[in-house]
């Protein structure tokens, strides 16, 4: 096997980026990635203090590959996710955490996890597609809403614009609920046919014209169940796109007898925008700063 150095931004437990280096070997079925693009995921707020890599929406180019490999060749350009998985387990890549991360020089990547961009998509538009686009897309796709059906997205993030869009596609009557009217404008263009105000200081339950079938979170934060509830259909789905700690209450009864159900879904998920900041310590701050104030 050959051997290559790595170097990346990593989060650390005193909550700031530190420049590590390590050495991987590439098998026989990995490609060598050098990295060219990134995004900034909600998930990195996380992993800033955890002491594993930084970023992960990335895109670059094939430069070495194992001489089993079969699925792409060199000077592809590729792009990939938050994870990793050996074709025969469920479980995530050793040291895949650790070793590298978008905010780096290059990545080591198993063949099939490694996927082709068509020409006609741009480096810096194709990342997040591999992070806040699979979010939302396993979500829906767990769901199965039906074209007839209406899907409810509570936030207009990086999860939520491509969630209005994706259900929008579907066929879905796709509403909008946000605690901010400037996000109006932007959900009709997107798709949305209504448009609902959640203020996080409101005690008034929401109410709309039909009951929805299907409820994306796709905010920061938690939204309170008990105002939602009167806006859920008979039998309606809730799935919850976003990495939080915070509890998630439901109102037990009324929840219960009108047969919803809460559905997991584990991909990462990916905010509000990507920036072509300089892939240094300075321009992660930079990133970090535009994430928090949400531009």
């Amino acid at each position: 096997m050959v051997s290559q150095k790595l170097t990346y931004l990593a989060g650390g437990l005193d909550g700031q980026t530190h420049v590590k280096k390590s050495v991987r070997q590439i098998s026989v079925v990995e490609v060598l990635v050098k990295v060219t693009h990134s995004g900034l995921c909600g998930t990195d707020t996380h992993n800033v203090t955890l002491g594993c890599r930084l970023r992960h929406e990335e895109v670059g180019v094939i430069e070495s590959v194992g001489h089993e490999l079969t699925a792409v060749r060199i000077i592809q350009r590729v792009a990939w996710g938050y994870r990793q998985y050996y074709p025969d387990s469920r479980g995530q890549k050793n040291g895949e955490l650790e070793q590298g991360g978008a905010f780096g020089d290059y990545v080591i990547k198993h063949q099939d996890f490694a996927y082709l961009i068509p020409e006609e998509v741009e480096s810096k538009y194709a990342g997040p597609l591999n992070c806040a686009g699979t979010t939302v897309y396993e979500g829906l796709h767990a769901a199965g809403p039906k074209s007839s059906e209406r899907v409810g997205i509570v936030g207009l993030g990086g999860l939520g614009h491509l969630a209005v869009m994706y259900a929008r596609a579907m066929g879905c009557d796709v509403l909008f609920f946000s605690n901010s009217e400037a996000k109006k404008a932007d959900a009709i263009a997107l798709g949305s046919n209504e448009l609902n105000l959640l203020s996080p200081t409101s005690t008034k339950a929401i109410k709309v014209k039909a009951g929805i079938n299907l409820l994306l979170l796709c905010r920061g934060a938690l939204p309170s169940f008990e105002l939602l509830m009167p806006s859920l259909g008979r039998r309606a789905a809730v799935v919850p796109l976003i990495i939080q700690e915070q509890s998630l209450v439901i109102v037990y009864m009324p929840f219960l007898l009108s047969g919803n159900r809460i559905i997991a879904s584990t991909e990462a998920s990916r905010e509000n925008h990507i920036n072509e900041f300089p892939m240094n310590s300075e321009g992660l701050a930079k990133d970090f700063r535009a994430f928090f104030s949400g531009k």
